[in-house]
């Protein structure tokens, strides 16, 4: 599994566009003009700044949404690329962490301050943790903060507002644990302040509803922290806790590529500038528009094809399409990651780490 917001954010100018001697096409901005690996897709004579711009659906678009246009055409090669390497099952395991059956009688009597779960995850770099939603066992009604914390930093990394309606619901979260990033490893604290809220969690004390899932690739402790305010309490004064939190997690853990890819970036620039460049192309045989560079494009329209997927024919001169390359890259790709995973190059693999 890869995070594709954090990889399409992080890797971006890992290629770019080179600013057309045209100046009535010169409006290629820094970001997009930035190329970190040395690669630009207009390097390709077919892939014309002129050609894109004219060969997009609006033909009013501004100079700085058509750059908004590149990148995000930029970011979707990212994707591609990495969903195509990493594409392989990466699922370990489900659970909630709470799966037996509860009694909903008596209230829990919780201290004031941080009440919620520690998450301690094992050493496994490429270990993925998907809070997928909450389940809410709470008497009452009201709103309070559900907090996420990495130990990496005082502030919470995720943070949405509660609202308590009936004694059960759900509320989706999609929240992603991984050692990707600044956040590298370390645990995580899930939870809220309780202090004067509305609303009282019911009590897990029929037959065994208070056991907790023992999961393969974390650990997970009911705590409390005489703590009132948003941010990380001190981890020294975390005390057990016995009584439930109201928090049943729904949790999916992964295999995760995002730190390996983010820190691994030149491995994949070649391939990106590749799907990048077939992305363009593109653009010009699905136009919506009638120019002079879009009817340019039309009549050779084969020519670009050829370009795309190669052509083979006796009769013309051989072509190896962008495709092909693009498959041979992906196939590269996929062994140097092996042999990545598999520790062949030892403290390599976090040689150039984005924050």
């Amino acid at each position: 599994m890869i995070d594709a917001l954090k990889i399409s954010s992080k890797i971006y100018g890992v290629v770019g566009f080179r600013q057309p001697f045209n100046p009535d096409y010169a409006i290629i901005d820094p970001d997009n003009q930035a190329s970190r690996s040395g690669l630009f897709v207009t390097d390709n004579e077919f892939c014309k700044v002129e050609y894109l711009k004219d060969s997009q659906d609006y033909n009013d678009i501004s100079d700085a949404d058509f750059n908004t246009y590149l990148a995000n055409k930029q970011k979707e090669s990212i994707v591609s690329v990495c969903n195509q390497v990493f594409n392989k099952a990466d699922f370990r395991e489900r659970a909630v962490f709470y799966r037996n059956a509860m009694n909903k009688i008596d209230l829990s009597s919780l201290p004031t301050g941080f009440v919620g779960y520690r998450i301690k995850p094992n050493d496994d770099k490429n270990l993925g943790i998907l809070l997928k939603r909450v389940v809410l066992d709470f008497s009452g009604t009201g709103s309070f903060d559900l907090l996420c914390f990495n130990t990496g930093q005082k502030a919470p990394i995720y943070t949405k507002t509660i609202t308590i309606t009936t004694d059960h619901q759900a509320v989706d979260l999609d929240w992603f644990l991984d050692s990707s990033g600044s956040l590298y490893a370390g645990e995580y604290y899930i939870g809220y302040i309780n202090d004067s809220l509305m609303v009282t969690p019911f009590q897990r004390n029929y037959n065994n509803s208070n056991i907790l899932t023992s999961y393969k690739d974390f650990a997970i402790y009911p705590i409390s922290a005489n703590h009132l305010t948003a941010d990380l309490f001190d981890l020294t004064i975390q005390e057990g806790l016995s009584d439930y939190t109201g928090l049943n997690f729904d949790v999916t853990t992964f295999d995760s590529f995002t730190d390996l890819v983010l820190n691994n970036e030149q491995l994949f620039a070649h391939a990106i500038n590749l799907d990048l460049q077939i992305s363009c192309l593109s653009t010009y045989l699905s136009s919506l528009r009638s120019n002079a560079n879009e009817r340019n494009g039309d009549r050779v329209a084969l020519r670009v094809l050829a370009e795309i997927e190669g052509q083979q024919s006796d009769s013309a001169q051989k072509v190896t399409g962008l495709r092909p390359q693009l498959f041979r890259a992906i196939g590269t790709l996929r062994n140097e990651i092996e042999k990545l995973q598999k520790g062949y190059f030892g403290d390599l693999i976090m040689n150039e780490t984005l924050c």
